[in-house]
């Protein structure tokens, strides 16, 4: 038995200590791939915004002298465009006998309003990708997989197996990147697929590597190390998760997350940009419309039949695409070594 004095045992003389409560949450729910602090923003004081798309230009022609020169009319654009503000909300008591009686360093009320912008955050992330109003919920923004063209050549790829790196410059070329330059696109990839264009690179060899510029490794702004292929980042996103497979296709069921089967994955290309440049923005209402904090937060005082303060954290936001163009998608990618 152990000596611990005057006390019977060491259980006896933890009686008298009591343990040290340090102040705050750690966090342990650590997730990358935020698009919400790269997308860029627009706002708007209405509920939704519409726009139009070119779809057939006009064109000229030769005529000879003195030849009679017809007037034309065949200018067309796409059915608008409509991007309705979605609310993502969520309220929780707070039981004031907790907040009045008990003794903690502690500020209930922060730690409620920080667990609350975060869970939000997380829906919202989610939702830019998966979100779907026309086939899941109709109260949700569509994310990038309803947004994307489905089918259309180079900018909607069914993989079906491994990642062919040629795949990903057929979608970079569909989205003209060349042309609007690469300086606010993305390649937005889950870590299963990003880590085995690393190890392509680090471990395994590159059979048909041709120089530098095709992937290289460099740090951001900040100093943390990313992945480029082609000059343009990839963003590895803790949201883009296994999926079913045919994700691509246009019924719900085929966007489903894994369940069963086959793991498979996507990824997008993304280039960033105001709805009028024809980027993928995020269009936002702050409190009374125009500018505003992202989260509205309001507070009650009491609630009814209870003995508690409420606290609602709410936001009006959803994802816009300008040009059609602005996302490419490649889907059913396995998790096995890339190819050239």
């Amino acid at each position: 038995m152990a000596i611990t004095g005057h006390w019977s045992s060491l259980a006896e003389a933890q009686k008298l200590v009591q343990d040290v409560l340090l102040a705050g949450v750690v966090e342990e729910i650590i997730e990358e791939g935020q698009l919400v602090s790269l997308l860029p923003v627009f706002s708007i004081e209405g509920k939704s915004v519409k726009y139009n798309r070119e779809s057939v230009l006009p064109s000229a022609d030769f005529y000879d002298i003195n030849e009679q020169i017809p007037w034309t009319s065949d200018v067309e654009y796409t059915a608008q465009v409509t991007v309705e503000l979605k609310r993502v909300l969520r309220q929780d008591a707070l039981d004031k006998f907790m907040a009045s009686t008990y003794k903690t360093p502690n500020d209930y009320r922060s730690i409620v309003i920080s667990g609350l912008s975060k869970g939000c955050l997380r829906t919202i992330e989610d939702k830019f990708i998966y979100g779907d109003k026309d086939n899941v919920n109709a109260k949700e923004f569509d994310g990038l997989h309803h947004l994307a063209s489905p089918s259309v050549t180079d900018l909607d790829i069914t993989q079906t197996g491994a990642l062919s790196l040629m795949n990903i410059r057929k979608m970079l070329d569909a989205m003209k990147v060349s042309q609007v330059g690469r300086g606010r696109t993305i390649l937005l990839m889950p870590h299963e697929i990003a880590r085995r264009i690393d190890a392509y690179v680090q471990e395994a060899g590159m059979t048909s590597w041709v120089g530098p510029a095709s992937i290289v490794f460099a740090p951001n702004e900040l100093g943390q190390r990313v992945t480029y292929f082609d000059g343009i980042p990839i963003i590895r996103s803790d949201y883009l998760v296994a999926e079913q497979v045919a994700t691509g296709l246009t019924a719900a069921s085929a966007r489903a997350k894994y369940s069963s089967g086959t793991k498979y994955y996507s990824i997008f290309g993304v280039r960033f940009g105001q709805v009028m440049e024809g980027g993928v923005c995020m269009a936002f209402s702050g409190d009374g419309g125009g500018a505003g904090d992202f989260f509205g937060i309001e507070f009650f005082d009491k609630l009814e039949n209870f003995d508690a303060e409420g606290i609602r954290l709410k936001a009006y936001c959803a994802l816009a695409l300008g040009s059609t163009k602005s996302i490419g998608r490649i889907t059913d990618i396995t998790d096995a070594a890339v190819v050239a």
